[in-house]
């Protein structure tokens, strides 16, 4: 009778780790996509995924504020100042964003007239809303 105490305790597992199984498919697939960008491949599906939270807070710091402006009212005011009683009636002044002052106006006649004046107009919105770096003025219809 052989010894017991020669051959080391074998150890049990219940059950084999086993593999994910991938079809041929999947994995022909996979490893081109891996060839091709060259990077290895990805064998976890769960590898890129994210909590929204975390993504959504992330895009919106990277989206501009929607309380940086100008109030509506102060601009109207100002608008009225720059133009004039007849002018800042006709036409409306919308936003300054970015160095640019977007007027609108319903007539084609009154664009063409603002078109006229423009570098006059810029100077006195630039003299109406001396914190804002107006560049430039944009006329549209509409």
């Amino acid at each position: 009778m052989e010894n017991q105490s020669d051959n080391p305790p074998q150890e049990f597992h219940s059950s084999p780790v086993r593999k994910e199984f991938i079809p041929l498919a999947e994995q022909d697939l996979r490893q081109a996509l891996a060839d091709w960008f060259q990077v290895p491949p990805t064998f976890s599906e769960t590898r890129n995924i994210h909590q929204i939270g975390t993504l959504l807070g992330e895009i919106t710091k990277k989206l501009p504020s929607l309380s940086v402006g100008l109030a509506p009212e102060t601009l109207q005011k100002g608008w009225l100042a720059a133009a004039g009683p007849f002018l800042g009636k006709q036409a409306n002044l919308l936003s300054i964003s970015k160095g640019v002052a977007i007027i609108q106006v319903l007539q084609p006649a009154i664009r063409y007239h603002l078109e006229q004046w423009k570098a006059p107009l810029l100077a006195k919105l630039q003299k109406e809303f001396p914190g804002e770096d107006i560049k430039a003025v944009r006329i549209r219809i509409g």
